[in-house]
């Protein structure tokens, strides 16, 4: 008889995300850049720190990027994060987005991340963003300064 192998939690996880990324639509790759960085609070919940960050959007729709992004990193290495951000196309449309999520440090110098994203905008042609519920992952590099990210639709 043949003896089946125990899926651990891990490779549940695993399986969970794949079967989710497969319910879903990529809408677009994140890459930026942090521009300046202000340290805004030290507490026992951690340190709160503020990035701008200035990149560029490629997907669904193209544009540049910029976004601010405030974070509170924790002692037990998690963080928490909310983060508003501009998209400006090339045509001029704008759109705005909100996110928020958690993460946590991977190395000294890298950050893992997962959250979710609303849209608004008053161009007509990206009007479906308006009611797109997002869900984006990533990862960010605190010595380089480099985030990169992807934005999926949840169907």
């Amino acid at each position: 008889m043949t003896k089946i192998p125990r899926l651990t939690e891990e490779d549940k996880s695993r399986m969970e995300t794949q079967y989710a990324e497969a319910k879903e639509e990529l809408l677009g790759e994140v890459k930026e850049k942090t521009t300046t960085i202000t340290v805004k609070d030290f507490t026992p919940a951690g340190v709160r720190v503020e990035y701008n960050q200035q990149g560029e959007v490629k997907g669904r729709y193209n544009a540049m990027h910029v976004e601010t992004v405030t974070v509170l990193f924790k002692p037990d290495g998690m963080v928490e994060y909310e983060a508003r951000g501009i998209d400006t196309t090339n045509d001029g449309d704008t759109i705005l987005s909100t996110a928020r999520g958690k993460g946590k440090s991977e190395t000294p110098t890298k950050v893992s991340f997962e959250g979710e994203t609303t849209f608004q905008t008053v161009s007509k042609k990206l009007a479906w963003l308006n009611s797109v519920k997002a869900r984006h992952k990533g990862t960010g590099n605190s010595v380089t300064g480099e985030a990169s990210y992807s934005v999926y639709s949840k169907t």
